[in-house]
């Protein structure tokens, strides 16, 4: 009997060895580096010239969710310009958590930005996510370009994504969102790009890596100045057991165009009508 019962517990135990290999581990960061604005002359004699203007400026968010009932935690942090330090994390939370930063000058040696979550399923359900923006998830700052001069945003992106592939629901993503519009349609211009690391834990372990630089470019070849808009947004998402949206997705970049499209439909409208901004 003592055999067969040790033997039971010796089976036990290694199952439960087993068990404890095969949690679900889930991990993502994305960095953007030398995030820069640059201004270009179009006409002799020109003077390029750019000013950014936001309501909360760059917004930190980061949040850690796990356990059944959850336990979550947020935080978040606004720099007050449209472009400007701002930091926030989540690393107290043992099994899932999230941390996001910004840091650097835009308009000198560049700036740099990483997000990054985690979630591991030590509790029945976890996950981890980070964002940071321009304010708020995926919103926007205003822009004055001056005449005859060219805007371009660049910056060097790299992002991973893992899973182990112990359970299906394993979700990793790591992303970047940029896009930039006419404000009043007098253009219109238009341009964004989407850029992402990607793993699911239902195809076994992967371990996505990209590398890109990605560019946007808006030129104003007119004698009066063009308001604009431009929205930055890099999410980090995690999650070991969770159904959830990663981010970004291309409907998010369809809802910002659509945004972009209907501030200047709106602007259209209001030059018609005869109402002027003051």
């Amino acid at each position: 009997m003592k055999g067969a019962l040790i033997k039971r517990l010796a089976a036990a135990a290694a199952w439960a060895l087993l068990c404890v290999d095969a949690r679900a581990t889930v991990a993502t960061e994305i960095d953007v580096s030398d995030l820069q604005v640059r201004l270009e002359a179009l006409a002799p004699g020109a003077t390029p010239a750019v000013s950014f203007a936001s309501v909360l400026g760059s917004t930190s968010q980061s949040d850690g969710s796990f356990g059944i009932p959850a336990t979550d935690q947020h935080h978040d942090a606004a720099s007050g310009r449209a472009f400007g330090q701002a930091a926030t994390s989540t690393t107290d939370a043992p099994y899932a958590g999230g941390s996001a930063a910004i840091e650097g000058d835009v308009f000198g040696a560049g700036a740099f930005i990483r997000t990054s979550a985690y979630a591991s399923s030590l509790v029945a359900q976890a996950s981890g996510t980070a964002t940071i923006g321009l304010a708020n998830d995926v919103s926007t700052a205003s822009f004055t370009l001056a005449p005859w001069t060219v805007m371009t945003i660049s910056a060097r992106v790299r992002a991973t994504a893992s899973c182990s592939g112990a359970s299906p629901m394993e979700v990793a993503d790591s992303g970047l969102l940029m896009a930039i519009g006419d404000s009043q349609g007098s253009g219109p211009q238009f341009a964004y790009v989407n850029f992402n690391a990607f793993a699911l834990g239902a195809f076994g372990r992967m371990d996505d890596v990209e590398s890109t630089v990605v560019t946007l470019t808006y030129v104003n070849d007119t004698d009066a100045a063009i308001f604009g808009l431009f929205s930055g947004y890099v999410a980090s998402f995690a999650s070991s057991d969770l159904v959830a949206d990663p981010v970004p997705e291309p409907g998010m970049v369809t809802l910002l165009l659509a945004g972009l499209l209907a501030v200047g439909a709106t602007a259209r409208a209001m030059k018609k009508a005869g109402i002027c901004r003051p």
